[in-house]
């Protein structure tokens, strides 16, 4: 393969913006693809007035600009009849909200490699979790869905520092494990879904995730004098997720549930019982989609990670276009969640460009 013609031809891509995901170079045995997307996203809410430490209001404006734009480059060699070689990389910019020298935050989505064998697909990085095939099944609106599975890295949607096995049987059944190593929070974690599709459009799933994340800590003393030395420490603690399923696809109509359970630590708190519900129903007609979402996140003992609210979204979908409205009913009490959630109600309005 000519490396030269390959970062010609990727700056090309890059600069052109084509109207969907370009293939650069193709061969017998080689594909390599460059797409991405721009999308400008503004959101209106209560939540996004800004107050210092004293509480005292710094800027109260209730709109915040959510603009993005990512750039993803892959690529596949086939090796023989059982063996293709894959590699991705994908990042996202934004602009970052405090300005600076600097105004663009960079964030690495997808950077992995491995291979797609007749016995499974085997890859290794920055990638998605196992569980993220299930969590999927809810994540499907532009904006208010697939909150509720973010507070684990074993369940976030991707994680870095993975080793990850996936197949899928001709018969409809599927199976995905993974193992992550000094990820997000120096997490070491592990999980493993399985789901079976019905002819009928009706998919099945089950899954358990558990990891071990380490918190930044302070611990507070007095010195000889009495005054207070606050001292960096840092714990780590454990948590597990058990993940019920269920997707229904067919002529438009996109139902799906899933259900979570276990113990969360965070910040502090060791094992506190949580259980989160993630619904979402859609339905497509021509090149229109209409949604209803709910995401409900409560842990016993940290009030910070509460998640309640209902969302409805209107998006159209035209070529490589996508304009979409959302809003969000909060559901939470004054003063309640803050990490996942806040509690105030949200109007969000995008346009996308794919390419």
């Amino acid at each position: 393969m000519n490396m030269k013609f390959i970062a010609i031809a990727v700056a090309a891509a890059t600069v052109s913006i084509p109207a969907s995901a370009a293939t650069v170079y193709q061969d017998d045995n080689t594909v390599f693809n460059v797409g991405g997307r721009a999308e400008v996203r503004g959101n209106i809410s209560d939540a996004n007035k800004e107050f210092d430490d004293t509480g005292v209001e710094t800027n109260d404006s209730t709109y915040k600009d959510k603009s993005r734009v990512r750039l993803t480059v892959d690529g596949k060699q086939t090796y023989n009849s059982d063996i293709t070689f894959v590699g991705k990389y994908e990042f996202e910019l934004t602009e970052k909200t405090d300005g600076g020298s600097d105004d663009v935050a960079m964030n690495t989505r997808h950077l992995y490699a491995g291979a797609e064998t007749s016995f499974g697909d085997i890859f290794y990085g920055h990638q998605v979790n196992a569980v993220t095939y299930l969590t999927d099944w809810t994540d499907v609106a532009e904006t208010f869905s697939g909150y509720t599975n973010e507070y684990n890295v074993a369940t976030a949607d991707r994680a870095k520092n993975m080793l990850r096995y996936a197949t899928t049987t001709s018969y409809g059944l599927t199976f995905q494990v993974d193992g992550n190593f000094n990820s997000d929070q120096q997490s070491d974690g592990y999980g493993a879904i399985v789901a079976y599709e019905l002819p009928i459009g009706l998919e099945l799933g089950a899954g358990y995730a558990a990891s071990d994340q380490t918190f930044d800590q302070t611990i507070t003393t007095l010195d000889s004098s009495g005054d207070p030395i606050t001292t960096p420490t840092y714990e780590t603690d454990s948590s597990d997720t058990y993940l019920l399923a269920a997707k229904y696809a067919n002529d438009g109509i996109w139902l799906a549930a899933m259900y979570q359970g276990g113990d969360i630590s965070f910040d502090g708190t060791k094992d506190s019982d949580f259980s989160a519900v993630d619904l979402y129903a859609g339905y497509s007609f021509g090149d229109n989609t209409v949604n209803m979402t709910y995401n409900y996140y409560s842990a016993d003992d940290i009030g910070a990670l509460d998640i309640d609210f209902i969302g409805i979204e209107y998006a159209r979908y035209m070529g490589s276009v996508a304009l979409f409205g959302s809003y969000k009913f909060n559901l939470l009490d004054e003063g309640e969640g803050g990490e996942g959630d806040n509690d105030e109600d949200e109007l969000q309005l995008g346009l996308r460009y794919g390419f």
